[in-house]
């Protein structure tokens, strides 16, 4: 291999491992709002421990597109906000399925505190959701 592209594939390792970086960083008020609430529904309300991080979910996915799209990705402007959105929903609702499944089997399968599976599943999931929003947004 090159030197040329030695230094290009650690540059790419680089940028890659900075931006998820970067959307995890950006990402804690939503997991820190989403284990508000699901503790919150789990624990104090006492709901269905599977609905209750369905529902988290849908619901923390909102705050996170502004994140991402003007803060990780620069609100990319080869792109309009409506394909962004589209583009973004469709990843996230695509790993959100494959997060509960996943979720749900470590709730089913083990003995691991329902918060630290959640934990768990996020940053399980991270890498396939920067993958894919890198090419909504590039």
């Amino acid at each position: 291999m090159s030197v040329t592209k030695t230094f290009e594939a650690d540059l790419m390792v680089k940028e890659t491992l900075s931006g998820i970086s970067k959307m995890a960083l950006w990402g804690v008020p939503g997991y820190l709002l989403a284990f508000g609430l699901n503790y919150t529904f789990n624990d104090l309300l006492h709901w269905n421990v599977y609905l209750s991080y369905f529902l988290v979910s849908v619901m923390v996915t909102t705050l996170n597109f502004f994140i991402i799209d003007q803060i990780v990705f620069k609100g990319d402007k080869g792109k309009s906000q409506k394909a962004r959105i589209l583009g973004y929903l469709s990843v996230v609702y695509t790993s959100k399925i494959g997060e509960w499944a996943f979720y749900s089997l470590l709730i089913w399968r083990t003995s691991i505190h329902y918060l630290l599976v959640q934990l768990i599943t996020s940053l399980v999931f991270i890498f396939y959701k920067y993958f894919f929003l890198k090419k909504v947004h590039g």
